[in-house]
């Protein structure tokens, strides 16, 4: 399915289930979130958390230059990211226990360990959405465990 972004007024800049796809991302039987999209070295791809209540819990935000994970951590990346050049790569946010972990062509990129409030916050993510990707990256709906909205198509 495309990545179309979330942020917009048809979606109502999130807010709208119809840009969201639930999905319990923390289930230990999650595969996480799979993309292919384009990495740059300054635009963000972003992905949106939501909590059970449809109540934005915070981002995953990523370039070739660093990570950000709002309102708890702000890091930088352990390594450049793969190739040099920017360029579409296949791409997994996933949880594995209490860490956040990046993967980029099946290689792990960075893992954080989330503690505390952060921990807490983060432990009851139900939906998530996209955005800064625009809708030429492809997202990868897995059938049993996610539940996209009408706004993500095919083509």
């Amino acid at each position: 399915r495309k990545t179309c972004d979330c942020w917009s007024a048809e979606c109502g800049w999130c807010s709208d289930e119809k840009c969201r796809v639930s999905h319990d991302l923390t289930a230990k039987s999650s595969n996480g979130i799979d993309v292919n999209s384009t990495i740059k070295w300054v635009n963000l791809n972003t992905v949106f958390f939501f909590d059970g209540n449809g109540d934005m819990i915070g981002s995953f935000r990523f370039n070739r230059k660093g990570i950000f994970l709002t309102g708890c951590v702000k890091c930088r990346t352990p390594r450049p990211l793969p190739g040099g050049e920017e360029g579409v790569f296949y791409w997994s946010v996933v949880f594995e226990g209490s860490e956040l972990v990046l993967y980029i062509s099946g290689e792990e990129h960075w893992r954080q360990e989330l503690v505390g409030e952060c921990a807490e916050r983060y432990s009851d993510i139900q939906e998530f959405a996209f955005g800064d990707i625009g809708c030429d990256g492809v997202w990868y709906e897995v059938e049993g465990q996610m539940v996209s909205g009408s706004h993500f198509t095919d083509n």
